[in-house]
């Protein structure tokens, strides 16, 4: 059975880390740029918002009796097709997945440019995860 008050707390969780980042996606890109702390913190940032939706999606998923996602990327198409998310939603943000492995993984150099750029983006599609996780709370505690 999926666990709402768990959802809801990740769902805080979530909404305080966009909190966090949104600060950071005010200043100028050489701002940006200039401040070692400023972009740790955004990439950690990132991290944490990646993370905690995939654990929303995969504990949906999951508690849907769906296979469990196999990575960060796939828990969002997951999600979708479980009801928790739109489609559309889940496409926009299962490239975060790739991000966040970028970043915790070090694969290649961090573009600073590219990280920066994705932030209000981030923040908008993120917000709307959580409109969207949220009415389907909603929704299935109606059913109950």
């Amino acid at each position: 059975m999926i666990d709402s008050d768990l959802v809801r707390r990740k769902l805080s969780r979530l909404n305080m880390y966009l909190d966090k980042l949104k600060p950071i996606a005010g200043h100028t890109f050489n701002e940006y740029l200039s401040d070692f702390y400023m972009k740790t913190s955004a990439e950690r940032l990132i991290q944490l918002i990646v993370e905690c939706a995939s654990n929303i999606n995969s504990h949906v998923v999951i508690e849907s009796e769906q296979r469990p996602p196999e990575d960060y990327t796939s828990s969002f198409i997951k999600a979708a097709d479980a009801g928790l998310i739109t489609h559309e939603l889940a496409n926009k943000l299962k490239g975060s997945g790739g991000m966040r492995n970028i970043i915790v993984h070090e694969y290649m150099d961090i573009d600073d440019k590219k990280i920066y750029e994705i932030l209000p983006i981030a923040i908008s599609d993120y917000k709307e995860y959580i409109r969207q996780v949220d009415d389907f709370l909603d929704r299935m505690e109606k059913e109950f």
